[in-house]
């Protein structure tokens, strides 16, 4: 007991003790898989068999690839090469990067075929291998319809006017210069349409007769004949309808027997108007 100050006695108050907490465990009912050590070996070892397995295999098959990619028993002893008229059969293989010799099944065939569609020559190639020693390749070249100047060069162009490659020393083929004025825009088509009809003989004149052709701001095309030194000019709007009338006065000529006069010919506003020469095969 402990004294007030006013001399009373109080009594103290036992300290409380703090609650034990007691951990009980829990019950799991929650269903537990049995435990099996000899399965889960099996299954290991299992595992570590069938990665093995597949080690062997995986490298028992590189080394099958590689002896039969590099075996000469393989190496080509024919390599056909048709439809190169620009490009010659040494020319064909170097690009290739293909030689006699060389193990047939090493050969990519889509890497040559990538190799040689590179070449602006080639408008479409398709290689072939034959097992086990012989490849077959089969170009589609672009060909050769005009000179066409740019930038003070001159270039290989095809029917359409489109640019195929420059002039290298030594090309010697005899083409005409096709021209078309800026202001006319793409007429590719026109020209594509042009070569075929005289390419079917359809004009009393041929492509390869021709020095140059020209699309004019004038709207018109302009042909010049070499051989024969005759200008013929034709309006671009319906220039089908203007060759066929310039067909027709040709032949009218050739049995009067005066086209070796004739100077020019033009067709425009549906009129043929022919020009002569003075004396036959005067310039």
């Amino acid at each position: 007991m402990n004294l007030r100050p006013s001399g009373m006695l109080r009594r103290t108050q036992p300290a409380r003790k703090a609650p034990v907490r007691v951990n009980r465990t829990r019950r799991d009912d929650r269903p537990r898989l049995p435990i099996n050590p000899g399965g889960a070996v099996k299954g290991i070892m299992f595992f570590l068999v069938s990665a093995l397995i597949l080690g062997v295999l995986g490298t028992g098959l590189i080394y099958v690839y590689r002896v039969t990619t590099t075996t000469p028993a393989l190496g080509l002893t024919e390599i056909g090469v048709s439809g190169n008229l620009r490009l010659t059969y040494g020319q064909v293989l170097e690009i290739a990067g293909l030689r006699l010799g060389q193990n047939s099944l090493g050969v990519n065939v889509s890497r040559v075929e990538a190799a040689l569609s590179q070449n602006p020559w080639v408008e479409f190639v398709t290689v072939r291998r034959e097992l086990p020693d012989k490849l077959f390749i089969t170009l589609v070249e672009r060909h050769p319809s005009f000179w066409v100047r740019q930038d003070g060069q001159l270039y290989f162009a095809d029917a359409k006017g489109e640019i195929i490659t420059q002039l290298s020393p030594g090309d010697s083929a005899s083409l005409p210069l096709l021209e078309v004025a800026p202001g006319l825009g793409d007429r590719r088509e026109e020209v594509s349409a042009m070569v075929a009809r005289m390419n079917r003989q359809a004009l009393p004149f041929a492509l390869g007769q021709m020095a140059w052709v020209k699309f004019s701001e004038a709207g018109q095309v302009e042909l010049y004949l070499d051989a024969l030194r005759i200008r013929v000019r034709a309006e671009l709007t319906d220039w089908q309808t203007h060759f066929d009338r310039i067909e027709t006065v040709w032949r009218d000529l050739k049995l009067r027997g005066e086209t070796g006069r004739v100077a020019a010919i033009e067709a425009s506003g549906g009129k043929i108007s022919v020009e002569m020469r003075q004396k036959p095969g005067a310039s």
